[in-house]
Order: C-alpha cells, then structure tokens, then sequence
C-alpha cells in the first residue's frame, strides 16, 4: 500500500511538474510571438520609413530636374526676346536708312 501511495505521490508531483513547464512553455511561446511581432512591427516602420525617405528623395530629385528645365527653358525664353528684340532693332534701322 506505501509502494502504491508512494507511486501515486510521485505520479501528482510529474504531473503538477508537467503542468508548470507546459504552463512555463505557453508563457515562452506568447512572449516569442509577442517578441516576433515587435521586431515585424519595428522592421515595417523602418521598411515604411525606408520607403518614404526614397520617394521623398524621388520627389525631391524630380523637382530640381523640373526646376532645372525650368531655368533652361527660361533662359531660353530670354534669348529669343533679346533676339527678338534686336531683330526688331534692326528692322526699324534699316527702315530708317531705307527712308533717308
């Protein structure tokens, strides 16, 4: 009977050692997918900022060669006013010594 009670004891103690590393074991396994969703969470931040600063820079980079053509196509604008102007010039100069 002590052979039998003693069997059941150790039998109680393996099994409330069972229940702690499968309760201890449950606890690991939410604090790794709560550690597993952090470092996910962290890393699409950083991914979504990665992201941001390139399109930024995209932006960026597409508004200075805008601006760019801008300048171009102004300076241009400029020469063919002056040439324009001085077409104009000429014209009335020659009109001029044409009438005289």
């Amino acid at each position: 009977m002590r052979q039998h009670e003693e069997a059941i004891r150790k039998a109680r103690e393996k099994q409330r050692d069972l229940e702690y590393v499968t309760l201890a074991f449950r606890q690991l396994q939410r604090e790794q997918a709560e550690l597993l969703t952090r470092v996910s969470n962290a890393w699409r931040g950083n991914q979504a900022d990665y992201k941001l600063g390139a399109i930024g820079e995209d932006i960026a980079h597409e508004q200075r060669v805008m601006q760019k053509r801008l300048h171009q196509l102004e300076e241009q604008l400029q020469a063919e006013y002056k040439q324009v102007q001085a077409d104009v010039k000429r014209a009335k100069e020659a009109k001029t010594d044409a009438t005289h």
